[in-house]
């Protein structure tokens, strides 16, 4: 049983990172984010409040914490927060 639970890495277990940039598109449950260093980076919004993404636009500068995927292939977005004006960052639009 011991082998068991120690062979089980549940998403809870993996670092979740930061990442701030500004959105080139939103489709559905997917962005696109261009950071400041220049790399565009696939966002899966799946985890995320539909609230907190909904009435994004090109342009618009968020910040993403999120866990890198199985396939290292995209970021999986636990939290997102858009730039509300005035210097602070919210949730919702």
């Amino acid at each position: 049983m011991l082998v068991l639970v120690l062979g089980v890495v549940t998403p809870e277990a993996q670092t979740v990172l930061r990442f701030f940039g500004w959105v080139q598109w939103v489709a559905g449950t997917r962005m696109q984010l261009m950071t400041e260093a220049g790399s565009s980076i696939e966002v899966d919004l799946t985890q995320t409040d539909q609230s907190s993404y909904q009435g994004l636009r090109g342009g618009d500068a968020v910040v993403v914490d999120g866990i890198v995927s199985a396939d290292r292939g995209r970021i999986i977005a636990r939290e997102l927060w858009r730039e509300g004006g005035n210097g602070y960052w919210t949730q919702s639009p």
